[in-house]
């Protein structure tokens, strides 16, 4: 029971694939597959997710109804301080703005709202899909209990983190770092972490994930230089972290 699943997540998060002569990951490949299938009605359902949102978490924020009080889940979800749900709120409008084009233009222009609603939350949606779905292949079936005994002997005398944390490293380095950052975050949320050793993997083990830098440099003319591009930012985090661990541990 535990070794089919783990070695499911481990080749959706992490197997490198050749498609089209382009690298890739089963979940980055999974994620640019439903958006391609989705194509124009991906962006209204982004936004109207994030505006549901909204309207939802001010309405239980405010009425508390029994049945989202009476569910963690919901609760969670919903029930938000004033900050988070004015956060929300703005969230929401700026959604509404940007997607109209409508209000101040330096809301809605190409090169402020209408990025990040055009190019970067589409793809942000798609792929927070595929790992939420997916990252329980990871957290639930012992896999990361079994490294953590593997790799202490590691990465506490050399990052001051837990065995495991090597899985958050790996599939941050090698799949995608947005991927290692759900984790990271889940992790935290369970307890699994403490908040120096969760600062610590989400700003040392999570850059730009390996099949974003291969575009960048193809896009620069310097895909060549790939494999030593990719290993310096690896050695170089390598150093930062354990730097940064042995100065605030």
């Amino acid at each position: 029971m535990f070794a089919i699943p783990s070695m499911l997540g481990l080749f959706f998060f992490l197997a490198p694939l050749s498609v089209n002569g382009d690298f890739t990951f089963p979940l980055a490949l999974m994620a640019k597959s439903f958006k391609s299938l989705m194509g124009e009605a991906l962006l209204p359902t982004v936004a109207s997710v994030i505006c549901l949102s909204a309207v939802l978490s001010l309405a239980a924020s405010v009425a508390k109804p029994r049945f989202v009080m009476d569910s963690s889940l919901l609760t969670r979800l919903f029930v938000l301080t004033p900050t988070w749900l004015v956060i929300r709120g703005l969230g929401a409008l700026f959604t509404v703005l940007a997607l109209y084009q409508v209000g101040p233009e330096v809301i809605w222009n190409g090169n402020t709202g209408g990025l990040v609603l055009n190019d970067l939350l589409p793809s942000l949606f798609v792929t927070f899909f595929f790992a939420g779905l997916l990252l329980p292949l990871l957290l639930n079936f012992g896999l990361l209990e079994l490294l953590g005994t593997l790799m202490s002997k590691f990465m506490r005398p050399v990052f001051r983190l837990p065995g495991r944390a090597a899985i958050d490293c790996i599939s941050s380095w090698l799949g995608d770092g947005t991927v290692g950052v759900i984790l990271t975050s889940k992790q935290y949320e369970q307890k699994k972490y403490t908040a120096r050793e969760a600062a610590v993997v989400a700003t040392m083990f999570s850059p730009v994930g390996i099949s974003f830098s291969l575009v960048v440099l193809t896009q620069v003319g310097l895909a060549n230089y790939f494999v030593p591009f990719y290993l310096s930012i690896c050695l170089s985090g390598v150093a930062a972290a354990s730097s940064f661990s042995t100065c605030h541990h």
